[in-house]
């Protein structure tokens, strides 16, 4: 995944969550259109400090599907060395749906709280969320997830400095953010052992409700069929 950015003579913002998926041989930075329509944007890939433009047009469409692409090709990939890879068309569940309420799904996304911009250098650090669809929420459309700021607990293996680094007070800018269905309790109930192979992508966060404190994510069957069509 990567954080997309906005560059000016001022300053550098960012705008949103990108994710590297390779679908029949190409290259795709997956996002969100509403994040895609403040371009031009700069990416940056895992493992590497140097900023490069999207350069290839995004295919977009606008809400209510929010949903844009652009292809990523063999110059631009191998214009430095990085750590970055591509999640497989083949993890994309064809639907969502998950076992039970309680079943565990994550998300990894730039917070624009957590970017910060000084002597030349753009900082964008990302962070991993743990969370659990809303009961009785959603629609044929998308699902809801929680987002309660208040009620957040940090992982007991982060480290001291992260803690104190990282807010997590505001979801701005976590548009474009991959979901995944951990399949953790399903497996689990299936009297299996987990591993990080089995979780799926779900869904796409496309924008925050304050209202419900929620993250309001697109479901994978109408992402899939949108990215089939184009």
């Amino acid at each position: 995944m990567t954080p997309l950015s906005k560059q000016t003579p001022e300053r550098v913002r960012l705008i949103g969550s990108g994710s590297y998926v390779e679908r029949n041989g190409k290259r795709l930075l997956l996002s969100c259109e509403h994040v895609s329509a403040k371009g031009p944007l700069d990416h940056r890939y895992h493992g590497s400090d140097d900023v490069f433009p999207v350069r290839g047009d995004w295919t977009a469409t606008a809400h209510p599907v929010d949903v844009a692409f652009a292809e990523i090709g063999d110059a631009a990939w191998h214009a430095t060395q990085h750590s970055a890879a591509m999640i497989p068309y083949a993890r994309f569940a064809a639907k969502h749906g998950v076992c039970q309420r309680a079943e565990l799904l994550f998300f990894r996304g730039f917070a624009d709280e957590n970017a910060r911009y000084g002597f030349g250098v753009h900082e964008a650090n990302a962070s991993g969320y743990c969370s659990q669809e809303k009961e009785g929420s959603g629609d044929a459309e998308q699902f809801e997830i929680f987002w309660e700021p208040e009620k957040t607990q940090v992982t007991q293996s982060t480290s001291a400095a992260a803690r104190a680094s990282i807010k997590y007070d505001d979801p701005h800018g976590f548009s474009g953010s991959l979901v995944w269905n951990t399949r953790f309790l399903e497996t689990w109930a299936a009297g299996q052992e987990w591993s990080p192979e089995d979780a799926v992508i779900t869904g796409i966060a496309r924008r925050w409700d304050d209202k419900t404190k929620t993250l309001l994510v697109y479901r994978v069957e109408h992402l899939r069929r949108w990215l089939d069509q184009h």
